[in-house]
């Protein structure tokens, strides 16, 4: 549970970050509202997965999720492409994780 919790806080990271790209310098206030709401649930979630998973584990999962999540995010809702080398680097950060997650 508390690595799906990780995952969750992850894809939540991606959130807010897309809300303050979004929110154009923090001038529209719907965006600034999600991003805040995404930072401190991802934030909230963070902690809670980090009474089981090492800090160091669960720090850099949460950063590679985010990384993966907003790639995704972005190449599917905002048009960005992703080239063959950035495709390859995704598959080494994921698989990175899974080791991590097979050796916690």
């Amino acid at each position: 549970m508390y690595w799906l919790l990780l995952i969750i806080a992850g894809v939540l990271e991606a959130g807010w970050l897309i809300g303050i790209e979004k929110s154009a310098s923090f001038s529209k206030i719907p965006y600034v509202i999600f991003a805040v709401l995404c930072m401190t649930s991802s934030l909230v979630l963070f902690g809670i997965s980090l009474k089981q998973i090492p800090a160091s584990h669960a720090y850099l999962v949460w950063l590679a999720v985010g990384v993966l999540s907003i790639s995704v995010i972005k190449h599917y809702f905002f048009g960005q492409s992703i080239s063959a080398t950035q495709l390859l680097c995704f598959g080494l950060i994921l698989a990175g994780v899974v080791g991590l997650k097979l050796t916690a």
